[in-house]
């Protein structure tokens, strides 16, 4: 019985150890990834959005192995606080809600703004896209084909993945009426992981750039979103568009940013 006991706790040692040892080699290998600086040109305006102060020194970068780690796909509620635009000062609150589809499958959605709601669906392998916007202020929704990256496993940081995109433009009030659509040349690309410091705290955050080029109806489009993800947190700070309808369809400039004040 003694001899059982002692192998007993001779294992337990063992596990511990291994466990720590693990978690030293992951940590380890974190500190070991690039540490690749902000381009200038992203900087420039992260800043001109954000104010001075948001996004410091550059952190190293490891591969993205599990995208929910950093869009937890659980509901809560994120108030935002924005910093540009026509609402800048004003505060917003954004909840991570869940749908349920058939079969119970369920179907997240991610509040962008008051106005505006991206659709979140996880594929086979993980990987997080945004099929669809819907701009309620405005009565429309966009629909992007194949859909957005938002968060995918797998890449490296510094990569860029490009994609050749459809675009349309569907009334709510009549989903069959499509005025506008068009093509779309996408760049998705992992910058680095970043110090973000917003109201709600400080984060070690990696950065996912999305760069539009193209024609919708009428309008030759080019823009650039910027996403900050926290592990376990999520969107800790975001510079998009407010109305989707205007900068489609028309092109006129809507940027909005906002960075994160707290999480309910």
């Amino acid at each position: 019985m003694g001899r059982v006991m002692k192998m007993s706790k001779a294992v337990i040692v063992v596990g511990v150890w291994l466990t720590a040892r693990v978690t030293l080699c992951d940590r380890a290998a974190a500190a070991d990834g690039p540490v690749l600086p902000l381009p200038d040109e992203d900087q420039q305006r992260i800043t001109t959005l954000f104010g001075p102060g948001v996004v410091g020194q550059a952190l190293p970068s490891s591969p993205i192995t599990d995208a929910s780690v950093y869009f937890p796909l659980q509901e809560r509620v994120l108030t935002y606080k924005v910093t540009s635009g026509s609402k800048a000062g004003n505060m917003q609150t954004l909840p991570v809600a869940k749908g349920k589809r058939p079969g119970g499958t369920p179907a997240w959605r991610f509040e962008l703004s008051p106005s505006l709601a991206g659709f979140i669906n996880q594929g086979p392998a993980g990987d997080l896209t945004m099929p669809a916007i819907s701009d309620s202020g405005e009565g429309v929704v966009v629909i992007t084909t194949p859909a957005n990256p938002f968060v995918l496993n797998g890449m490296q940081p510094g990569e860029t993945r490009t994609l050749a995109q459809t675009v349309s433009v569907n009334y709510l009030d009549d989903p069959t009426r499509q005025d506008y659509s068009g093509s779309l040349e996408s760049r998705y690309t992992y910058v680095g992981t970043y110090q973000v410091t917003v109201p709600a705290g400080t984060y070690s955050a990696i950065l996912l750039r999305l760069k539009y080029e193209g024609k919708v109806g009428p309008a030759k489009t080019t823009d650039t979103a910027y996403y900050f993800f926290a592990p376990q947190v999520g969107v800790v700070a975001l510079i998009s568009q407010e109305d989707v309808e205007a900068f489609w369809v028309v092109h006129i400039d809507t940027t909005i940013a906002k960075v994160l004040a707290s999480v309910n």
